[in-house]
C-alpha cells in the first residue's frame, strides 16, 4: 500500500490517542490544542499541487516571471 501524505489532518490529529496520551500528560486541553492548529493552519501557505505551481510559487517569492527560462 502506498501512502499518499505524511501529515495529519486537524481532525485526525484530534482523534490520535498517542497525540491525546501527551495532551494529557503535559495538561494542554485538546480545545486549546485545536485553536492551536486550526490558526497555525490559517497562517499556513497552502501547499503547490504541480510543478508548474511551484515554479510559480518561488517566482512569486523571489519576484521573478513564473515563465522558465532555457537557451
Amino acid at each position: 500500500m502506498r501512502k499518499t501524505r505524511d501529515d495529519l489532518t486537524i481532525s485526525e490529529a484530534l482523534r490520535d490517542p498517542l497525540i491525546a496520551m501527551v495532551l494529557r500528560a503535559d495538561g494542554v486541553k485538546l480545545e486549546d490544542f485545536k485553536q492551536l492548529l486550526e490558526t497555525a493552519a490559517g497562517k499556513r501557505e497552502p501547499r503547490p499541487t504541480s510543478v508548474g505551481k511551484v515554479i510559480g510559487a518561488l517566482a512569486n517569492r523571489a519576484n521573478l516571471p513564473a515563465m522558465p527560462c532555457f537557451g
